[in-house]
């Protein structure tokens, strides 16, 4: 089976400039807990996940600890740039599911932007999808 049988087409995403907060709120309305980030070309440059943020909150805060009453509505006003995982581990259309799943495994990622040979953006195939393409097999 092929990640273009099980992959979304309608993936929601975000631009490297878009704050923390936007973001994070935009995943919210969908319910996803992440998502690609691109170029104004559609090309995937990066994801975005809760995890990111989670991730670099140590540092943030540590350059935050010389401004007074740091307030978090600061701190998520940083653009997505700041916190994205670059670069963004991308598959084709054509993977197969089994080598789809060795890469989530091997790269530690919940979801996997597949793109065109062009590296634009074309689909998203989760973990979860992943997970029951196997399943059924």
């Amino acid at each position: 089976m092929k990640v273009s049988e099980i992959m979304k087409t309608n993936v929601l995403t975000a631009g490297p400039e878009e704050t923390i907060k936007e973001v994070i709120l935009k995943m919210r309305k969908k319910n996803v807990s992440g998502l690609p980030v691109v170029d104004k070309y559609s090309k995937v440059i990066a994801t975005f996940s809760e995890t990111d943020v989670a991730k670099a909150l140590p540092d943030i805060l540590n350059e935050a600890q010389y401004i007074p009453l740091v307030d978090i509505r600061e701190l998520t006003s940083e653009p997505i740039k700041r916190v994205m995982h670059i670069p963004a581990i991308t598959i084709k259309a054509e993977t197969d599911v089994k080598e789809a799943a060795k890469i989530v495994l091997e790269q530690f990622r919940h979801r996997l932007p597949v793109v065109d040979n062009s590296g634009h953006l074309i689909g998203i195939v989760t973990l979860g999808d992943i997970l029951k393409a196997l399943l059924n097999e």
